[in-house]
C-alpha cells in the first residue's frame, strides 16, 4: 500500500479542491475507470492544513498500487493526462523526471483482533 505525503502549493488549494470535487462528481465515472485501469482497489486522499504547509496524504491500494505513478507518467489516456496535469499544477510534481526518494515505510499497524508488527529497520 503506497502512501504519499505530497506538499500542496499554497496558491493552488482551491484548484485542488475543485479537482477533487470533479473526481467525486462530474468525472466520477472516469475516475472509477482510471482506478480500475491502474488496478487500484482503494484510492484515498486527505487534505492536511497543518502548521507548516498544506499537504495531501494519499493512499493507493491494490495490485497496481506500486506502479500507479509510473503508469500515470506515460499514459496518453485523456483522463490520465488531465489527472497528471492536475497533480503537476497542484503539487508541482514533474512527471518528466524520475521520482526520487523512498516511499514511506509503515512502522505500526493495528487492526481489530490483532496488531501487526513492522520491521524497525
Amino acid at each position: 500500500m503506497p502512501i504519499m505525503t505530497v506538499p500542496l502549493l499554497k496558491n493552488e488549494i482551491e484548484t485542488w479542491k475543485n479537482w477533487i470535487a470533479e473526481c467525486n462528481g462530474a468525472r466520477s465515472n472516469e475516475f472509477h475507470d482510471f482506478n480500475n485501469r491502474m488496478e487500484l482497489t482503494e484510492h484515498r486522499a486527505w487534505l492536511d492544513m497543518g502548521p507548516q504547509e498544506p499537504q495531501v496524504i494519499v493512499i493507493h491500494e491494490g495490485p497496481g498500487a506500486e506502479s500507479m505513478m509510473t503508469k500515470l507518467a506515460t499514459s496518453t489516456h485523456p483522463f490520465d493526462t488531465w489527472f497528471r496535469e492536475n497533480i503537476t499544477r497542484c503539487h508541482g510534481l514533474d512527471f518528466s523526471k524520475p521520482m526520487t526518494g523512498e516511499m514511506p515505510k509503515r512502522m505500526l499497524s493495528w487492526t481489530i483482533g490483532h496488531a501487526v508488527r513492522e520491521a524497525s529497520s
